[in-house]
């Protein structure tokens, strides 16, 4: 069985509507209430390290998520970041360049839809990270909408539709 750790950091796969629209809300450990399924294949670890909407994530967030990899990575098979959308690249990007020569994979992904919606992407978006792991896809990629891209190669591409990654000048790395 392998062992995954999931490391959650906010955005809209682990939101619920507030006064002020969409907030972090929902714990690791509640989010993975959501997929319990997975428990039976995998053995799963959840670590909140942060709750935040993505559009505030900035140098200091990358410096601690990346932390948090290199701490762990030699613990499990393959580690899941849940991230908002707004600047999932960004760090998909950053951490390819921080965290170099992977042989592990580690595969960000969120939702643009909270996972508690019943018409959710979250859950076929985890179950493709998860994939990504089965499938050994090494080093830093993102999992979204049925696809796993390259994390130094991945835009957002649409705000609107969970269609929202493509791969800038290189295939899918899986599909």
């Amino acid at each position: 069985m392998k062992r995954i750790l999931i490391l959650t950091t906010g955005g809209t796969i682990v939101s619920m509507a507030s006064e002020n629209g969409l907030q972090p809300k929902i714990s690791s450990h509640e989010l993975l209430n959501y997929i319990s399924s997975m428990t039976k294949k995998y053995d799963i670890t959840c670590k909140s390290i942060m709750n935040l909407d993505s559009s505030n994530i900035q140098v200091e967030e990358w410096k601690t998520i990346a932390h948090k990899i290199y701490e762990n990575i030699d613990n499990y098979d393959g580690i899941i970041v849940t991230h908002g959308t707004d600047t999932m690249a960004y760090t998909a990007s950053m951490l390819s360049f921080m965290l170099q020569d992977l042989t592990k994979p580690v595969v960000l992904t969120g939702s643009q839809m909270p996972i508690s919606n019943m018409l959710t992407d979250g859950k076929i978006n985890l179950y493709t990270a998860f994939a990504a792991i089965d499938c050994n896809i090494q080093g830093i990629s993102i999992a979204f909408n049925r696809k796993v891209i390259r994390g130094c190669r991945a835009v957002k591409v649409r705000t609107m539709g969970f269609e929202a990654f493509e791969s800038v000048n290189s295939p899918y790395l899986a599909q």
